[in-house]
Parts: C-alpha cells; structure tokens; sequence
C-alpha cells in the first residue's frame, strides 16, 4: 500500500475512533413505577366527573331548622342548613344542586301537589357554611282550618330530596322536620298511638 493513501485512511480511522469514543450517551433511567402508577391515579381523577352521591350525609350537611307556614291555598317552607368545608369545595366546583319537598299525604290528597318544584340551592361564597332557602307552592282550592294548624304546628312529615345538576335525586332525608333531633348513636323512632311512625 502506498503511503498517499495510507495516511488518508489512517487519518479517517483515527477520526471515526475519536468520534466514537466521544460519543457516550448516557443510558436512559426506567421510569419508577410507583411513578407513573400515581401519575395515572391523577389523569383519572381529572377526568372523572363530580358527584354528589353520598355526599349531603351527616356531618356534612345538618338541618338546623326546618319551619313551615300555611294558609288555605299555598305553603313556604323554610330551611336552615349547615354545610362541611369539605362539601362547600365540592359544590364551589359542582355548581348546580336542587332542593325539592315532597308534601304530606294528608296535603298532597287534597291540593294534588305532591312536592314542591326543584329550588336552586345556594352557591358557596366567601367560606359562608350556613345557609337558609325558602321553598313556597301554591294550589287552587282551600284547604281545612284543622290542616292549616297541622302544618303550622309543624306536626306532618316532609321529605327532603336533593338533587344533583342533571335533576335527578342522590339523597332524600324523611322526616326532615326532626332531622336535627335525630341522634344516629341512639335510634330514636317514636311511633304515635294510631301506629304510625313519627320518626
């Protein structure tokens, strides 16, 4: 071999080896798999719609009062209500919830107004955890004086639904009217002397 094409060749050979050697890519880390194990949990969370199923339970909604007033052809009912921090955040993001009454039978048989119409509920603001709504229907014909005193003495049953953005019903409270007399440690049922339960 000659010398002219000896020292080209000998150069690019000591070229490539140069490069070669420079070139040392570090090698590439596998991914922890707790990692993207937590990373997943986090895109489900974010992609999983809210609810409020089970989520109006004690202690993080409480009835403080419930009042209801009657004359012969309407009803106004009023509710106190207290709420959690943890279910105020929850509804700063949810938004949209309902309150709905269902009547008592002895009221609805003779208005034909079984429950009253779906009542937007407050929206959280300024970390307010109290609040009141006021939920009032009315009907065509007179009711009798005796039932008029019955629901202002505040001796029928109502029913409490809530319900989420779509209308439809994630909790019902019954007797709502001693829901803040009710201790869950005791189990009050007090049943009247006709046999029917009172609470």
């Amino acid at each position: 071999m000659s010398k002219k094409f000896f020292y080209p060749l000998f150069i690019c050979f000591l070229l490539l080896a140069a490069c070669e050697r420079g070139h040392d890519p570090a090698p590439v880390a596998p991914r922890p798999v707790e990692k993207a194990k937590q990373e997943h949990e986090k895109a489900e969370k974010e992609h999983k719609p809210l609810s409020l199923e089970q989520k109006f339970l004690p202690p993080h909604f409480l009835v403080n009062q419930f009042v209801a007033k009657a004359t012969s052809r309407s009803i106004q009912l009023t509710i106190h209500y207290t709420i959690s921090e943890q279910l105020y955040r929850l509804l700063e993001q949810y938004r949209d919830y309902y309150f709905v009454i269902q009547y008592p039978e002895e009221l609805s048989r003779l208005t034909h107004v079984d429950h009253s119409n779906a009542v937007k509920g407050p929206l959280p603001a300024n970390g307010r955890l109290s609040y009141v709504i006021t939920i009032s229907s009315t009907w065509k014909n007179d009711v009798p004086k005796n039932l008029i005193d019955q629901i202002n003495q505040g001796t029928l049953r109502y029913n409490l639904l809530i319900l989420d953005k779509e209308r439809f019903p994630v909790h019902i409270f019954n007797d709502v009217q001693w829901y803040q007399s009710f201790d869950p440690n005791q189990g009050s049922n007090i049943t009247s002397e006709d046999g029917n339960a009172k609470r």
